[in-house]
């Protein structure tokens, strides 16, 4: 995923990435590099983490004690992407520029992109294919509409709803390629690998639902045989 979202980077853009410090941002953030931006800010729990190697943003910020539509630098000098990887931020971001007039994205006359993976609320209940297309399919192209054809393009980013997978196996090549070169630095939370026992992957599941995981959740399914591996 975090490939995938990356394609849509150009040379120079500064890049806003909410959940940065989660599996798929942690990736993000260096991919987004790796494709030419030239600034990269972060927004999660642990801001200093997010400076930190691998992840290395340019500025990070907690969200639990600052907003980051307020940070006044960003609103003198908006990003060119922002990219939600926790969930809602569509929503508080449309309603924050009709408040403020001072958004921190560009609208999307002036080249300004939303990309998101989640549907507004992170969780949900769909008991059939309406509701399900009530969730994902109809809010996403409302908005990828209107943020093109309407005149809020003059106010609000391009939107667009990333959550397809290309039916090759193209990412995956690239993604293993950029690990193997180490020019992605795998992030683990810390707290893993889990023991595959009950309590364990519950446990592993638990800190994936809380949405408050550093890095990657890794659950051990095996121990490693060295000796035979250096057979």
């Amino acid at each position: 995923v975090a490939v995938i979202l990356a394609d849509s980077i150009q040379e120079g853009d500064r890049v806003l990435i909410y959940g940065a410090g989660g599996g798929v941002g942690s990736h993000l953030c260096q991919a987004v590099r790796l494709k030419g931006a030239s600034y990269v800010a972060g927004v999660g729990m642990d801001a200093v983490r997010l400076k930190e190697k691998p992840i290395c943003c340019d500025e990070a910020i907690n969200y639990e004690k600052v907003s980051p539509l307020d940070v006044k630098e960003w609103q003198d000098e908006p990003f060119d992407v922002m990219i939600d990887l926790a969930g809602g931020m569509w929503p508080t971001l449309r309603e924050h520029i009709k408040r403020t007039k001072k958004p921190v994205v560009k609208p999307a006359s002036k080249g300004g992109r939303f990309l998101t993976v989640n549907a507004d609320q992170p969780t949900f209940e769909a008991h059939s294919v309406w509701a399900i297309l009530k969730i994902f399919l109809f809010p996403a192209i409302w908005r990828a509409f209107y943020t093109r054809y309407s005149l809020s393009r003059f106010s609000m980013p391009k939107y667009t709803y990333a959550i397809a997978l290309p039916g090759t196996s193209d990412i995956a090549t690239r993604t293993f390629s950029l690990a193997a070169e180490k020019k992605i630095v795998t992030c683990l939370d810390k707290r893993g690998p889990f023991p595959f026992t009950d309590d364990g992957v519950r446990d592993a599941f638990r800190l994936q639902r809380s949405r408050h995981a550093k890095g990657k959740v890794v659950i051990r399914v095996a121990e490693e045989d060295v000796g035979k591996r250096s057979q």
